[in-house]
């Protein structure tokens, strides 16, 4: 990075709890050489700001709970963001994540989560209303001040979400939610994540990683979270291809085999992550999806 770097970084971490989250989404006020930028916008509470004037948010994925705050208060900035980014908040949701995608998936969803997926899918659709009015907002990561003068890092850390980034600033590793301490994360793509994952510890640059939910933790502490999450997303897959048929089933029907234990609720949580499996899977070329139809249906692949 540039000698402008030499000029002391100052983190602030502000935390928002919106419905229907159960656990709070940080945001990070980040001074550095003259500029004060916002990662992450929030899900949905007003920002405590005090007087601190944002020059830019940067955000690291579409996920309404990093998102959501930003479109509720008078906030002037610009916002920095990937140019999928960009599509999901300004134009469309991707139509394989979200509640839309869930539904069509699995055709239903139990009525102890309806009032949960339609918060979050209400939640979503007013971050779309509002950046569709206003896209000269919106900045191409490539064209962001702090990205263009070095002193903003950014990693492409797809998996968790296809659009994710991760920001490195001096040595402060802003990792939204490719990184969860102590918690589980849902995946879009296993195999994008630990290339991901890799590619991220591949830096030695940064030594504090702020991640988008939880505490922050040092470089060791994030390779062995990340290492434990890999370690049972592989196991989950094999059991999910070990289990498919060569004929087409639907996708629902292998939801009991991934979470024998699990409640209703529990269960419909680990829908997300069946859905990242066999995407995963398919992009491996081990299994084959249809969702064209509603539920979606899989089949087994190859020998």
């Amino acid at each position: 990075m540039s000698a402008i770097m030499q000029e002391t970084i100052k983190v602030r971490k502000l935390e928002t709890m919106g419905r229907p989250l159960d656990k709070a989404a940080n945001s990070y006020l980040v001074n550095i050489a003259g500029y004060t930028l916002l990662i992450d916008g929030g899900s949905g509470p007003p920002l405590e700001l005090r007087e601190e004037k944002v020059d830019y948010v940067l955000l690291t994925h579409w996920h309404w709970d990093h998102v959501l705050s930003i479109v509720r208060m008078p906030l002037q900035a610009r916002v920095c963001a990937s140019e999928r980014t960009i599509k999901y908040i300004s134009e469309s949701a991707p139509s394989y994540e979200g509640y839309g995608a869930l539904v069509k998936a699995f055709s239903r969803v139990p009525p102890e989560l309806l009032s949960i997926a339609k918060a979050s899918f209400s939640n979503t659709s007013e971050i779309l209303r509002f950046f569709s009015a206003r896209k000269d907002w919106l900045i191409k990561l490539s064209d962001c001040e702090p990205v263009r003068l070095s002193l903003v890092k950014v990693i492409s850390c797809p998996g968790h979400s296809d659009d994710h980034v991760c920001y490195i600033v001096d040595d402060h590793a802003f990792v939204g939610d490719s990184v969860n301490p102590g918690e589980g994360l849902t995946l879009l793509s296993v195999p994008d994540y630990i290339s991901s994952i890799m590619t991220l510890m591949a830096d030695n640059s940064w030594r504090v990683a702020h991640p988008g939910h939880g505490p922050d933790i040092d470089r060791n502490e994030a390779s062995s979270w990340a290492s434990e999450l890999i370690r049972g997303k592989i196991g989950k897959l094999l059991k999910l291809r070990s289990s498919l048929s060569p004929e087409w089933r639907p996708l629902e029907e292998y939801l009991d085999m991934l979470y024998p234990e699990a409640g209703p609720v529990a269960k419909w949580i680990g829908a997300r992550s069946l859905l990242g499996y066999a995407f995963s899977l398919e992009q491996l070329g081990m299994a084959e999806l249809k969702t064209d139809s509603s539920p979606w249906m899989i089949r087994a692949k190859g020998s």
